[in-house]
């Protein structure tokens, strides 16, 4: 189970609760603040959604869980400019309507450049606390990572650039 610290965001890898237990709690482990949360058996509708815009229900769900385990990973979404948010997955950082917010802003934030400089791909930008990664799935389609902190460990960026290039690869074959 992952949970996330209330106090500074850390993702923090705890056992599963297989018992029934309706809440957790636990020291987080980057700053030690102790969390009480309630469990929910099934994820909040604000939190967790799936759209199907003809890509197949789910499709994304694979990377987005995959991307999710990587350490370091708040959330992600994907985004497409001809039918908006497709799917996202962002555990208490954003709601449905400040996810599609946000891809909005950054679909023009990332395309702009692009007019001039045509090879790029990624984009990244940092927050005060925070780090967003804009990676191009190809033809107008977009994934979205919120990361804990920039740079990412070499290991984790290498795993979440095997795991977009895997996808990419899973998807070409579906299509054909």
């Amino acid at each position: 189970m992952i949970a996330f610290c209330e106090d500074c965001g850390n993702k923090n890898h705890l056992p599963d609760q297989a018992d029934g237990t309706k809440r957790i709690i636990f020291r987080c482990s980057r700053c030690g603040y102790p969390n009480n949360y309630a469990v929910q058996d099934t994820p909040h509708p604000d939190n967790t959604c799936e759209y199907d815009h003809g890509h197949g229900v789910g499709v994304f769900d694979l990377l987005l869980g995959a991307i999710s385990a990587l350490p370091e990973i708040d959330g992600s979404f994907v985004f497409s400019n001809a039918d908006g948010l497709i799917a996202f997955n962002m555990p208490g950082l954003f709601s449905e309507k400040q996810t599609k917010a946000l891809a909005v802003l950054l679909e023009q934030t990332y395309e702009g450049p692009k007019q001039v400089y045509r090879g790029i791909k990624d984009m990244v930008l940092v927050t005060q606390n925070k780090a967003v990664l804009v990676k191009s799935l190809g033809r107008s389609k977009f994934l979205v990572v919120v990361a804990a902190r920039f740079p990412l460990p070499v290991q984790i960026m290498e795993k979440l650039n095997n795991l977009i290039a895997s996808f990419g690869k899973k998807r070409s074959k579906m299509t054909l």
